[in-house]
């Protein structure tokens, strides 16, 4: 893979991402603006889940809730970095550059740590 390969693949990567994330939350602020947060696209009875729990997300989705929406936009937006460290791993693994690979697989290392381990 070629350095021009390896910078396009990973800044596509960021772009999906960020432009996912930018699009869910969009959809999460305009559905608020007409059932608000706690509503449902759908016309279901609004929901009494806490916007600081993510356990609901796949379920709100399924529901057209606007807070799930914007919810899922955060959870893409935290995990486009891991992404991007994740496509230089397996870039530099295909490379053959076996330094490169570890260092990379240690700063994922590092992420997923912050992310999980930390409460």
């Amino acid at each position: 893979m070629n350095p021009t390969r390896f910078r396009d693949l990973v800044s596509g990567v960021l772009i999906v991402g960020v432009v996912t994330s930018a699009a869910l939350i969009a959809v999460g602020f305009g559905g608020s603006l007409a059932v608000g947060w706690d509503g449902s696209l759908r016309g279901l009875p609004p929901t009494a889940a806490a916007p600081t729990s993510f356990s609901a997300v796949g379920p709100g989705l399924l529901e057209l809730r606007p807070i799930a929406f914007a919810q899922a936009g955060l959870l893409v937006l935290l995990a486009t970095p891991v992404l991007r460290v994740l496509t230089s791993v397996v870039a530099f693994a295909l490379e053959g550059d076996r330094l490169y690979t570890a260092i990379t697989l240690t700063v994922l290392a590092i992420l997923l740590v912050s992310l999980f381990g930390l409460r």
